[in-house]
């Protein structure tokens, strides 16, 4: 066989290996990618997700579209998340009000925290104890002072039935000793939980430190309901170093994240963590939000992430296990 054959024979031998194999397969990703988010567009967290899905749009080279799916506490969208393809191509924003203290008292939802696997935690966001501004108390001490003076059942209220300002103010509630009502409402932390301290339908509220500025002149924050003050606001005190100590660590935090869908190939989770990281890490992000809004942000690792699911899964379990038996 001379070497023109030869050749000839490894040229078609070469196309028909190509052929076989199929064309490359392509860098991912190829499309723009979705973050289902729970909450309204119009909510302050949702422009920081949309500020930080443009930055990680340029990370990545693909668009980043938010999609608001809201309703039933953040639960539609989580359930609407685990009916797309585990592809990475969509993502959940997963707070803990809808991942995990939605289905503690809800076990029917269809989705646990083995349907996500962890991208990035984003916010931690601290609650308040809170009183109109004619209030004799000034802080929490006080408050547990007067609510015991009062000798009848507090009402608090809290922005949603199955959420965990309810289950921090419980929480609160016990260890201060005070007879408590957990009245809840809908329209998010800043709706008629507050303005019925004003009307004085409450004796109290589990809110949030911007509200301040919101309700300027009509409510006052008597402490963070955490174990340690907090950047949001480092003139609040703790409810710990009030003597009133909550022991819930993170778990005491209205935390949200991103997660992919259990399922999608390790090594587009692995560029999606690591976009994540260098946004919430960066200083670009830091550069776009001030003051309270920057002070949410919170960046914690896919480990630490899935370690904080299991952590407030556990916690809030045995808290709401407690209050069933003390009210049987």
């Amino acid at each position: 066989m001379n070497k023109h054959l030869i050749g000839a024979v490894l040229a078609i031998t070469g196309a028909i290996a190509l052929f076989a194999a199929g064309p490359a397969k392509a860098e991912w990703p190829e499309k723009p990618i979705t973050i289902i988010y729970p909450w309204p567009a119009a909510d302050p967290t949702s422009a920081v997700m949309r500020t930080i899905g443009e930055l990680v749009s340029e990370e990545l080279g693909q668009p980043v579209v938010i999609n608001n799916v809201t309703g039933a506490g953040g639960t539609k969208a989580l359930a609407t998340a685990i009916s797309a393809d585990p592809d990475g191509y969509t993502l959940v924003s997963n707070w803990v009000a809808a991942q995990v203290s939605a289905k503690l008292f809800n076990p029917d939802l269809p989705y646990t925290n083995d349907d996500f696997v962890p991208v990035a935690g984003v916010f931690a966001i601290p609650f308040t104890l809170t009183v109109a501004a004619n209030h004799p108390a000034d802080d929490i001490s006080a408050f547990v002072d007067w609510a015991k003076a009062e000798g009848r059942t507090i009402n608090y209220g809290v922005c949603a039935p199955q959420s965990v300002p309810r289950l921090i103010g419980e929480q609160f509630m016990t260890v201060a000793e005070v007879p408590y009502n957990p009245i809840p409402f809908s329209g998010g932390c800043g709706g008629d939980n507050v303005t019925g301290l004003m009307n004085g339908t409450l004796d109290a509220s589990v809110a949030v430190v911007p509200l301040i500025n919101a309700f300027e002149g009509q409510i006052k924050h008597l402490g963070l309901i955490t174990d340690e003050r907090h950047p949001i606001d480092p003139s609040l005190p703790s409810a710990a170093e009030q003597g009133y100590p909550v022991g819930w660590g993170d778990t005491a935090f209205g935390w949200g994240g991103v997660a992919a869908l259990s399922g999608t190939p390790d090594d587009v989770v692995e560029k999606l963590q690591d976009a994540f990281r260098a946004v919430l890490a960066g200083d670009a992000l830091a550069a776009q939000l001030e003051g309270n809004v920057a002070a949410m942000i919170k960046y914690v690792g896919p480990d630490a992430s899935a370690q904080l699911w299991l952590d407030s899964e556990t916690l809030l379990a045995q808290h709401v296990a407690n209050v069933l038996r003390s009210t049987n």
